[in-house]
């Protein structure tokens, strides 16, 4: 007897679905074995030629629900898995994909090649244009693309030729919810998520499947083809409904919780978790070494990785800069009452760090200093005082314009507007940033770091936290950022003054610094 197969279709008023069954049963190598379950999603009346099923009807099981009342494709998906009754394999679908000849026992034969006892085979499809125009064949190998502002991380895809496929398939860290095989006790061990949306569908299924003790497998041979084009005859589910972007946003905290970004307390994001959560085989992080990804720090391979309008070289990022850190001066939103710049610029909170970094000034023989972020120069006013030249940047102009008026008798001391995650200082003996990158983006802290080195300073005298690990946060936020972790990676500081808790005050050479590619 031929093992079964059970095909899982989540059709959203998709008139292709028939097309995509039909082609399943007809280009199996042994179509009796394949049994296919199909959640319609549809408008009555509106819809009904999504219906028709002419090829082994008895052979189809099927959930119909309207498309007012589904909650998106995660969901159908789990609806689907509830139709499946013990079949041997499974095998998910999209609804408008075609198939090779014999994809059953291409896909049996690939699978068993795979070296794990828990093997799982997955990629995105390659493309192809209704009724039958197919690109060209290759392995499709899926990588992290890009995190969003909410840091749910998007995919892509690279294709090799076929001449070049390896001769069993290889492991990767990503699955493609379009096409994914694995023997059939994968929906009892990781069911699907019916309270995901779309968005960071296919990181937390990985991460879920990956910890749950199943391995990832990149197919070697072409098994599939999906329509990848936009079809007015296809209406999106989040077209049609009214609400997808509360689900969405449920999703995306969801997607959040489970993957260690930031923890959610509220009961909507967080339903029946304990099912569809990560697995107990592996850990979060040990998927996080194995695929290269920090998903706090919203790093890939120890690089920050966001989408290029999110970049913080991006005009509408270093507009949202001055935008934020100008509020937080003018409506002195930290709170200070001797200091707008906050707590941490006191004369109380900075008494050990004004006896100590003049002696360093003078010990490495820095005469011209530049202050990249000086806020109010309170603390630092007395160490300005003993310099041939103090150069003090800030990004916000009013801030600037007071520094001006209050320091005109002090000559040697200048003020100017600059934001220094973009501007290249001038050359200075060192370059002081005290409590400013704590407050940036990790891309802005890469560039801010880059911009110093470029600056000709001999010294970069800047806070660190000996945390050993790094968080993404916006601009005008706070983390205890370490300098030492990645992704900057900077070795430990040749000098350090301790100025409590974790917080460090390091002194690098600016050859110091890594070089980046």
């Amino acid at each position: 007897m031929q093992p079964t197969i059970f095909v899982s279709i989540a059709s959203y008023r998709d008139p292709d679905c028939q097309n995509t069954v039909r082609d399943l049963f007809e280009k199996a190598a042994h179509p009796e074995r394949v049994f296919i379950g199909i959640c319609w999603q549809s408008v009555p009346l509106e819809d009904d030629d999504c219906f028709v099923l002419e090829t082994r009807p008895e052979q189809v099981r099927t959930i119909r629900v309207h498309a007012a009342d589904s909650k998106g494709a995660c969901w159908a998906r789990a609806q689907v898995q509830t139709l499946w009754q013990g079949e041997d394999y499974y095998l998910q679908v999209d609804s408008h994909m075609r198939f090779v000849a014999g994809w059953d026992d291409v896909l049996i034969a690939m699978l068993a090649q795979c070296d794990s006892a828990r093997p799982l085979l997955s990629t995105y499809p390659l493309a192809f244009t209704p009724p039958d125009t197919y690109g060209a064949d290759g392995v499709v190998t899926i990588h992290p693309k890009e995190f969003d502002e909410t840091g749910v991380l998007a995919q892509r895809s690279e294709i090799a030729s076929m001449k070049d496929a390896p001769p069993s398939p290889q492991r990767n860290a990503h699955i493609g919810a379009g096409l994914i095989f694995a023997a059939g006790r994968v929906v009892a061990e990781v069911p699907y998520d019916p309270y995901l949306y779309f968005e960071g569908e296919e990181i937390t299924l990985a991460a879920r499947l990956w910890t749950s003790g199943w391995d990832i497998f990149v197919p070697n041979a072409v098994v599939a083809y999906h329509d990848y084009g936009r079809r007015p005859e296809r209406p999106r589910h989040w077209k049609d409904q009214s609400d997808w972007d509360v689900l969405n946003q449920h999703a995306r905290k969801r997607v959040r919780h489970l993957l260690g970004i930031e923890r959610s307390r509220e009961g909507a994001d967080l339903v029946d978790i304990e099912r569809h959560g990560l697995g107990t085989v592996r850990s979060l992080a040990e998927y996080e070494t194995y695929s290269g990804l920090d998903f706090r720090a919203r790093l890939h391979r120890g690089r920050p990785l966001v989408k290029p309008e999110l970049a913080a070289g991006h005009a509408s990022q270093a507009a949202a800069r001055q935008t934020v850190f100008g509020r937080i001066w003018r409506d002195n939103l930290w709170g200070g009452v001797e200091s707008r710049s906050g707590g941490g610029s006191t004369l109380a909170s900075t008494v050990a760090l004004r006896g100590w970094l003049p002696q360093v000034l003078d010990f490495l023989g820095v005469r011209i200093l530049a202050d990249a972020g000086c806020g109010d120069v309170q603390w630092c006013k007395e160490t300005a005082a003993g310099l041939r030249l103090y150069l003090g940047f800030d990004i916000v102009p009013e801030l600037v314009a007071e520094l001006r008026t209050r320091f005109k008798e002090q000559t040697h001391c200048l003020f100017s507007e600059a934001d220094i995650v973009t501007a290249t200082l001038p050359q200075a003996d060192a370059v002081l940033c005290r409590d400013c990158l704590t407050h940036l983006p990790l891309d802005a802290v890469t560039m801010a770091l880059e911009r110093f080195r470029a600056s000709g300073a001999r010294y970069l005298i800047a806070t660190t936290h000996a945390v050993g690990r790094n968080s993404w946060i916006p601009a005008g936020g706070w983390q205890a950022l370490d300098l030492t972790a990645a992704p900057f990676n900077l070795p430990a500081p040749r000098m350090m003054l301790d100025e409590g808790g974790a917080k460090r005050m390091g002194v690098w050479a600016m050859a110091d610094l890594p070089v980046r590619a």
